[in-house]
């Protein structure tokens, strides 16, 4: 049996060359994987041929190829190659080159990223429904920004006032992207002193500077490395120190403090504030570069007063929670959770929310609580359990006597809650209502909102 023979009955392509890169001998193989009969290139320039082909660079280089994928313009499929030289008394005389058709694996494996795209979105949505609630328009849309946006690396700056539940909306996309199994590192540029912030993050060198540990410290660009780091409050980042980021940011190098050492990090950023950003930029407080690389896609979460739909489900999921920690098993009353979402403004968005239910199930002395309750009332300011009788000093007409009572409780209700809002709460009313008989009655709203 001659060699030949053998190579003709590998399944794979085999091709062999001389040192000139002309083409010596093509098996069946070669002929299948390349749609081109054996006759029509043996004897044939390789160059001539497929004058990208991996033997070429074999040839040139003197090193073998390993596995090397290839795309082959000439036949419209893709390969893996494996080319070794040949050798004969320590003189190279040429290559031989085993193909194998990888067209298939490498659809298989397009469809395989397809499907994965697909599932890491659906584990998304599965994400964002069980810990967000969301029946309002507008943090509908959020949640779906949010997702797509997690699909890819690109900086993130998430805007809100505060207790909106920013980080968590850093969290749901640090979660749903391809970097879930990495780190999610979260620092907080206003509570860090400033002297510390750029150890903290680029951490140091032993003896980089009085006080350094003896052995240095590893920052929290290296501990996020693989992961995604949030830049909370990033408003507050000293200006120097935002020069060094946005370095960092456009080539993922940076130095420790006291280091020459330059470290390559691979760090998805996240940046949340509560400031407004340009402002900051117009008074100098913010680099415009920076902020500009930090914008690449802006998320705004809106404050609880713009997304009441959402109040009573939050309300039920706070009362679940605390309910079950505490082991007791409180409800509010309709008239409060009407006045939770039509009259409060809650300024301090989700998490006051939060506090306040918690506050009422561990103080509150009965199982239903409404809006007589004490510790709501004290909260609100309502004090609706001092209500004292009307006086009546003079005798008038039933509709003028009406009218004055109306007139004096809507003033009461202005003043003691500071806004319409509320004080259409506490007298169940519509806002629209108690401004009509505010105007009605000449009294100020300009002061009450």
């Amino acid at each position: 049996m001659e060699q030949t023979d053998v190579l003709r009955a590998i399944f794979d392509g085999v091709m062999v060359v001389n040192r000139q890169g002309k083409i010596l001998f093509a098996n069946p193989g070669y002929e299948r994987i390349f749609r081109v009969d054996a006759d029509r290139v043996v004897g044939r320039k390789l160059q001539d041929i497929e004058p990208a082909s991996p033997v070429l660079q074999v040839l040139k280089s003197g090193t073998p190829l390993v596995d090397q994928p290839t795309r082959v313009v000439s036949a419209g499929v893709d390969i893996v190659a494996n080319t070794t030289l040949i050798e004969k008394n320590g003189a190279v005389t040429g290559a031989v080159a085993v193909f194998r058709d990888a067209t298939d694996i490498v659809a298989l494996r397009e469809l395989t990223e397809r499907y994965c795209s697909e599932l890491q979105e659906l584990r998304g949505r599965f994400i964002a429904s069980e810990e967000f609630v969301s029946d309002s328009p507008k943090m509908q849309r959020l949640l779906e920004l949010a997702q797509r946006v997690a699909l890819v690396d690109s900086t993130v700056l998430i805007t809100g006032e505060s207790g909106v539940g920013k980080e968590m909306v850093s969290k749901l996309i640090h979660r749903t992207s391809s970097r879930s199994e990495g780190p999610f590192v979260v620092i907080n540029c206003g509570a860090i002193p400033e002297n510390l912030m750029e150890s903290e993050l680029f951490g140091y060198e032993k003896g980089a500077f009085t006080g350094a540990g003896p052995k240095g410290k590893t920052g929290l660009l290296e501990v996020a490395d693989g992961g995604t780091l949030l830049l909370d409050e990033v408003g507050e980042l000293p200006l120097g120190l935002q020069v060094k980021l946005l370095r960092v940011l456009q080539e993922q190098k940076f130095h420790r403090v006291g280091g020459i050492k330059s470290i390559s990090v691979n760090v998805r950023f996240l940046a949340a504030t509560n400031r407004d950003l340009q402002d900051l930029v117009k008074q100098h407080r913010f680099r415009e570069d920076l902020y500009y690389r930090l914008n690449v896609v802006a998320l705004r979460i809106p404050p609880l007063r713009e997304r009441r739909d959402d109040v009573a489900r939050l309300v039920q999921q706070f009362l679940d929670k605390y309910n079950a920690r505490y082991h007791r098993s409180k409800r509010l009353l309709p008239d409060l959770l009407r006045f939770f979402e039509r009259s409060y403004d809650w300024p301090g968005n989700i998490r006051e929310l939060e506090n306040v239910v918690e506050r009422l199930i561990v103080s509150s002395p009965v199982e239903l609580i409404g809006m007589d309750d004490p510790v709501a009332s004290d909260y609100f300011g309502l004090h609706l359990e001092k209500r004292q009788s009307v006086v009546v000093n003079d005798v008038v007409p039933l509709r003028e006597g009406r009218a004055l009572l109306e007139r004096e409780l809507i003033r009461k209700a202005l003043h003691q809650c500071g806004s319409a809002r509320n004080a259409a709460g506490i007298l169940g009313m519509d806002h629209s209502t108690i401004a009509r008989k505010a105007r009605k009655y000449s009294i100020p709203l300009k002061d009450h909102g």
